[in-house]
């Protein structure tokens, strides 16, 4: 049975110079300080949004409050605190006055949001052969070449019908010259290595958990836990192409198990396996009778029981509930759910998937 007395609630907010502003609430005196809250959790791999409003804040505290600062919600029956969601301030809505009452809503979303990771960021540098061609001023050798002296002799005939005669004798002597080779520019082909930028490849036989790890390591994303209802091995080559949390989503799904954050956390967990927390409930424990949501946007086609109980800290994503009511009996999963506080019942309220 849920013990329900002694409610404790925690708003804590930590600004960028690390000072840290506390809103407490255990309904006594000087420690009432009223707000609520609606905390959402679901199996997505996009992180919920979660609300606190704050009522009568002075304007030195309410000024403390600004967006990307980290907060978190805790509730517990007794003292012990307990974090329901954390994440980074979004929004901060419009102060509202009744005339009597002020009020300001604080959303914030849980963990870091991965959708918006580039697909470049799946690149890797590879060193690559290539051709290179580079001008270079090449002396050409020096040549060696044959010339004549030209030159003439007069001589007389010494017989004939012309003795006496002069005429003119033309002779060349040759010589050896050496032409000095020219300067020109000569394009040189060479082999030089490039850093270039590639999609990350992954080889035949990597199990599916390897490749998970390879990309969100690669990508930035950082997942908390791994937990693969199975774990095949890639039957070719597979090259990471695309926006880093889609190909995940993609990879993930072909194992079976689901991609959601769990109280800020981004976490990979088989929907089907017995290791997990478990809780009891019963019709004691039960606000209302469970009911079946038929429209169901659950992958396996079946719906999901709807079930409201008092406020369980514990109760999150994935976490098992034993149902033990004369409405519904038997093993279940929490698909997804809300924690809330209206000034006056703390709740949560859960779809519960069959295992």
């Amino acid at each position: 049975m849920i013990v329900t007395s002694n409610p404790h609630m925690w708003f804590v907010c930590t600004n960028d110079k690390g000072k840290t502003q506390t809103v407490y609430n255990n309904e006594h005196y000087k420690h009432n300080y009223p707000f609520t809250f609606e905390v959402n959790f679901a199996d997505s791999s996009t992180p919920q949004q979660n609300t606190v409003t704050l009522y009568n804040m002075t304007k030195e505290h309410a000024n403390f409050y600004h967006k990307k600062f980290y907060c978190y919600v805790a509730f517990n029956w007794g003292p012990d605190k307990k974090i329901l969601a954390e994440g980074f301030i979004e929004k901060i809505g419009i102060p509202n006055h009744d005339g009597t009452t002020d009020t300001f809503t604080i959303t914030f979303t849980e963990g870091t949001n991965y959708s918006n990771v580039a697909a470049r960021k799946l690149k890797v540098t590879k060193e690559k052969k290539v051709n290179k061609y580079v001008t270079k001023w090449i002396k050409q050798p020096d040549k060696t070449v044959t010339r004549y002296h030209h030159y003439t002799e007069t001589q007389e005939y010494k017989r004939g019908p012309k003795k006496g005669q002069k005429y003119t004798v033309r002779h060349r002597t040759p010589y050896k010259e050496i032409i000095k080779g020219k300067w020109r520019k000569k394009r040189i082909k060479t082999r030089a290595t490039k850093a270039v930028q590639v999609n990350k490849t992954f080889r035949k036989g990597t199990d599916y958990k390897t490749l998970i790890k390879g990309i969100a390591s690669q990508s930035g994303i950082v997942i908390s836990k791994i937990d693969l209802a199975k774990n095949p091995t890639l039957k070719k080559s597979f090259t990471a192409k695309g926006k880093p949390l889609t190909l995940l989503k993609q990879v993930v799904k072909k194992t079976g198990s689901i991609m959601t954050y769990i109280q800020g956390k981004l976490e990979i967990i088989n929907p089907k396996s017995t290791k997990r927390t478990w809780y009891e409930i019963d019709d004691q424990d039960l606000l209302q009778p469970p009911s079946y949501n038929e429209s169901s946007d659950d992958s396996s086609g079946k719906g999901t029981w709807e079930i409201m109980v008092p406020l369980v800290p514990d109760i999150t994503t994935n976490v098992g509930i034993h149902m033990e009511s004369k409405y519904l009996k038997g093993y279940f999963y929490v698909k997804a759910g809300q924690h809330t506080f209206d000034m006056d019942k703390a709740q949560t309220q859960c779809s519960l998937g069959k295992i």
